[in-house]
């Protein structure tokens, strides 16, 4: 007795360790797996919430209920901005802890052993939280929805909620949960219906009759009441516009577009099944064991227990309409299936157990049943997020140093782009962008200026179906002057490969409002007027005269207004030219450039003082130019060309190209001339320093940029001699670059 006593608390031991390190490793590993193309959707409609007030439908296109950005909200209220998805891992943790204790009940409810209900729900918790589905470890819509359903049907399958005194409680707290469920998606109402009839069955067992009749009323209209509270509040609000506009007309949309008839979407429907089931065909033997087994003993079964068989039932075939009607099959949407095939399958484990049970009695080994069952799902779904999460997990030391880690990853473009919003804008302020991505706002922690988060909204592009105006929603160009009015952006953000589609009112704007200020290989970057007029050109500010960093000789020529270093100079690393001894500065002037030749590089160089910040530089390389550190290049451009002026009737045999818009005009055309290659160029430059980024500007355009961390001076350091340096002033940064 003793030894089997140890070996049960070895086991006990083995079992809690193993889920330890599965809810360890789902937290940390989930952190990044939640970071997907819809939660990332809703994080930035929160964040304009936040920022701008009022309604999710004032803030972004909702097609669902509100519980989705509800949830995220509160996320974003009880962390930070870098930890916000760690928030969404906890809560990812506990609908899968959710989904694992109802598969548990479900088999003990039919006759499972405690050990066996505890294997099931390790099981279908690591199925949730780190199986290898693309459902797993996120928090999309449907993940919630499941899990406010598996919820009822832990409160409905569980006798003890039914107990005198409490089954109006209990019909309440389901009724809550399925009417949240079928508001955010109307299409999961059969779905519901089937999840319910289990605590009806419940309310049968209650002996009561005043308590009978009164949670029967409860569980019918409560879920009726949580469905219509959210339009009615709205309706409330003065927003019953916006509501209606995203909840149902663009769910119309959605639907028409994909051009389908009912049968069209019939046999759609059927052919996904074949194929899902050709890729799980585990799932394929549940049903097919679960609607076997029902039949088998349907005849010997309790009322209660037929009714919980109807209910998988009827649930599992509310998730197929469920798919069927919506059309999309994104494999993320499977997850709606996945739970009551999960639960079938505990139910069928159950009624097995029962069976064998009545014929050989207990099983000695049920202790480690868990054990057992935890290694089981990690050889079957894949241990490779397992192994991911606890590396995370042994690595991590807080969320400021993750973020930081993964800051230093982030591609060149990337870094360029925050780099120019940082001079112009703060964290959280609103930027304006032609994309199709959600990250775009958030890769550079700030909030969408415009509820159409995406150029498809406002070209009627519906997501797998057609694109026509028609599916753009009625006011939707004077909701977008709405959100201009009030946002008022400083920059908008072009990608290069979704380049802005003209003719629109979005186009419009943007025309009458902003310049171009960067031409980058993956994105453009157009900054409001007044704003490319402070970085671009700028104030003059002061004459200076430029020091020496070296405390003994220099070989420079320094002067006022004016460097320059002989061409026979010998390469140097010390030998700096001092700029500035902080930043939030402007300086500015020309350079002359002899490509290929002596005077071709140029590095303006960002350190500290006490040498403790990195050193951070914008290089200019003959016509290129880069931004980087000293160890990498971060992102470069060309100059091109130098561009001259042509007027009409100039010899075509000169340094100029004629290319006259009209022969009766005489304003001038500019037009592209290659100078000679081995010809010095004069330059026009200016390096704008701000509190947490700089820009060098060069004949008029941003050339590079960098941001900063820590560094408080501004030096030039030139690697080989022959350059000029002329016409140099300091002035302010520009006013909205956080220098105060």
């Amino acid at each position: 007795m003793t030894v089997a006593r140890g070996w049960r608390r070895v086991v006990l031991l083995a079992t809690v360790f193993l889920v330890g390190a599965m809810v360890l490793a789902a937290f940390f590993h989930n952190e990044f797996r939640a970071q997907n193309w819809d939660p990332m959707q809703t994080r930035v409609y929160v964040d304009r919430t936040i920022h701008f007030g009022g309604t999710f439908y004032e803030n972004g296109l909702v097609n669902k209920g509100p519980l989705e950005p509800m949830v995220y909200r509160l996320a974003a209220a009880v962390t930070s901005w870098d930890g916000f998805w760690y928030a969404i891992s906890a809560i990812v943790l506990v609908i899968s802890g959710v989904l694992g204790w109802a598969a548990s009940a479900a088999t003990r409810f039919f006759g499972g052993h405690r050990m066996l209900g505890l294997a099931v729900g390790i099981g279908v918790f690591f199925h949730f939280a780190l199986g290898k589905a693309d459902y797993a470890g996120v928090l999309y819509s449907r993940n919630m929805i499941i899990g406010l359903y598996g919820g009822a049907f832990l409160i409905g399958i569980s006798a003890r909620w039914w107990l005198p005194g409490r089954a109006r409680w209990a019909s309440a707290a389901v009724g809550v949960l399925l009417g949240l469920g079928i508001q955010t998606l109307f299409v999961g109402t059969v779905a519901a219906i089937g999840v319910g009839l289990v605590s009806l069955s419940a309310i049968e067992s209650v002996d009561d009759d005043d308590e009978y009749r009164a949670s029967r009323r409860i569980l019918f209209w409560t879920p009726v009441l949580a469905f219509v509270s959210a339009p009615l509040y709205y309706a409330i609000r003065g927003r019953f516009e916006e509501f209606w506009s995203s909840y149902w007309t663009y769910n119309v949309y959605q639907n028409v577009a994909t051009g389908r008839s009912l049968a069209n979407q019939l046999v759609y429907g059927r052919d996904v099944a074949l194929r899902y089931y050709r890729a799980w065909p585990l799932s394929l033997l549940i049903v097919v064991a679960f609607v076997a087994l029902t039949l088998a003993l349907w005849r010997s079964m309790s009322r209660r227990e037929r009714f919980v068989h109807l209910a998988l039932t009827i649930w599992f075939v509310g998730a197929w309409a469920e798919l069927v009607a919506g059309q999309r099959y994104s494999s993320h949407y499977f997850s709606i299936l996945a739970l009551p095939t999960a639960l079938m399958a505990a139910t069928t484990i159950g009624h097995l157990y029962r069976l064998v049970a009545a014929t050989r009695g207990e099983f000695r080994s049920a202790a480690a049943w868990p054990l057992l069952a935890g290694l089981l799902a990690i050889a079957s779904g894949g241990g490779g997020h397992l192994t991911l999460g606890l590396e995370a997990a042994s690595s991590y030391s807080s969320v400021h140093a993750t973020a930081e880690a993964r800051a230093t990853t982030q591609p060149g473009a990337q870094r360029t782009v925050r780099a120019v919003l940082d001079l112009v804008s703060r964290p959280d302020d609103p930027l304006l962008a032609w994309t199709e991505y959600p990250w775009t706002y958030l890769q550079y922690h700030r909030v969408a200026a415009t509820r159409w988060i995406w150029k498809s909204f406002m070209l009627g592009q519906i997501y797998l179906g057609r694109s026509s105006p028609d599916y753009v929603l009625p006011r939707t160009w004077q909701w977008f002057a709405n959100d201009m009015a009030e946002a008022h952006p400083a920059v908008f953000l072009e990608e290069t490969a979704l380049p802005l589609t003209e003719g629109t009112p979005f186009a419009t704007y943007v025309h009458n409002g902003f310049e171009e200020a960067y031409a980058g290989a993956t994105n453009n970057i157009y900054l409001r007027d007044d704003e490319a007029e402070d970085i671009l050109r700028g104030g003059a500010g002061d004459e200076f005269t430029p020091t020496a960093r070296l405390s003994a000789g220099t070989n420079w020529d320094l002067g006022a207004g004016s460097a320059s270093l002989a061409a026979d100079t010998p390469p140097s690393f010390t030998d700096a030219v001092a700029l500035s001894d902080s930043l939030c500065t402007r300086i500015s002037g020309t350079y002359l450039a002899e490509p290929g030749n002596a005077g071709s590089f140029l590095s303006f160089r960002f350190d500290s003082a006490d040498g403790s910040a990195p050193n951070m530089r914008l290089n200019v390389v003959d016509t290129q130019v880069f931004s980087g550190d000293d160890g990498a290049i971060f992102d470069s451009t060309d100059l091109g060309p130098p561009l001259t002026s042509a007027l009409p009737g100039d010899d075509p045999t000169t340094d100029t190209v004629l290319a006259p818009d009209d022969a009766s005009t005489t304003e001038a055309t500019v037009v592209p001339v290659v100078d000679d290659a081995s010809e010095p160029t004069t330059h026009q430059f200016a390096v704008v320093v701000g509190k947490d980024s700089a820009a060098i500007v060069i004949d008029g355009m941003i050339r590079a940029a960098v941001r900063l961390t820590n560094q408080d001076r501004l030096s030039l350091e030139v690697r080989n001699g022959g350059v000029e340096l002329g016409d140099l002033h300091r002035g302010a940064a520009p006013p909205n670059s956080g220098c105060g």
